[in-house]
């Protein structure tokens, strides 16, 4: 009677403890699957801040067997669809794919923008914060991406891609990326989120002019057209 008591004893401890680390695997499979989206995106903007962007994120469709929301992320064209809009930013496309290939399942962007300076208004980018002013050199571009230490320091988070590619209106005088003519390429990956990922840049001033192609050259013009029109009336 006292080993039947033991037994069940044993049992009757075991059995919570492989249940609670069943439930811990579960939880660390989920918050893997959180981080396990790829992303490139290409922004061409204007010197008054406006633009266009194209977003292109893809993931295992196994990864999405029980939902179509991944870490953020929308694979449902219409849920996609309100995430990337609101006052400031306007959806002109969308399209999804699945890629058997690699049994992968594609997303694809086409937007607009009023002001990249008020781009976190849309919900999928709630963690961005850009920024596009005047500055001593020229006009100082900058757009980070808030940190994500969790989904960071996951199994396989440094094969996970997050490539940004800005071009912008005039020539790139300074930048911490990869300069390619006017355009900026920045090449992350998940990793590179246990901290704030900021990408900057400084491009000269193409709002502003002088000399000649200036404010001085309408001037002059009209100076010039003035002493003709007095000429004139002083030869009659």
């Amino acid at each position: 009677e006292r080993m039947i008591n033991t037994k069940r004893f044993t049992i009757g401890f075991i059995l919570p403890n492989r249940m609670l680390m069943f439930s811990a695997l579960l939880l660390s499979f989920a918050l893997y699957l959180a981080g396990c989206v790829n992303v490139e995106q290409k922004t061409t903007l204007k010197q008054d801040g406006s633009g266009s962007m194209n977003v292109h994120y893809w993931t295992k469709m196994s990864n999405l067997s029980s939902s179509t929301e991944l870490g953020g992320f929308s694979f449902d064209k219409d849920k996609a669809k309100t995430n990337y809009t609101s006052s400031n930013t306007e959806v002109k496309d969308i399209k999804i794919d699945e890629k058997l290939d690699d049994s992968t399942k594609h997303v694809k962007v086409d937007l607009t923008f009023k002001d990249i300076n008020n781009i976190s208004s849309a919900k999928a980018f709630e963690k961005v914060t850009a920024s596009w002013k005047e500055g001593k050199e020229g006009m100082d571009f900058s757009y980070t991406l808030a940190k994500d230490t969790s989904n960071a320091k996951n199994m396989g988070s440094d094969d996970i891609k997050l490539n940004y590619e800005f071009e912008f209106p005039a020539e790139v005088l300074k930048t911490d990326g990869r300069k390619d003519g006017q355009k900026v390429i920045f090449d992350h990956t998940l990793a590179d989120l246990k901290e704030d990922i900021v990408m900057t840049a400084t491009v000269k001033n193409a709002g502003k002019k002088c000399g000649l192609f200036g404010m001085e050259f309408p001037l002059m013009a009209l100076a010039g057209l003035a002493v003709m029109s007095f000429r004139k009336k002083k030869k009659k």
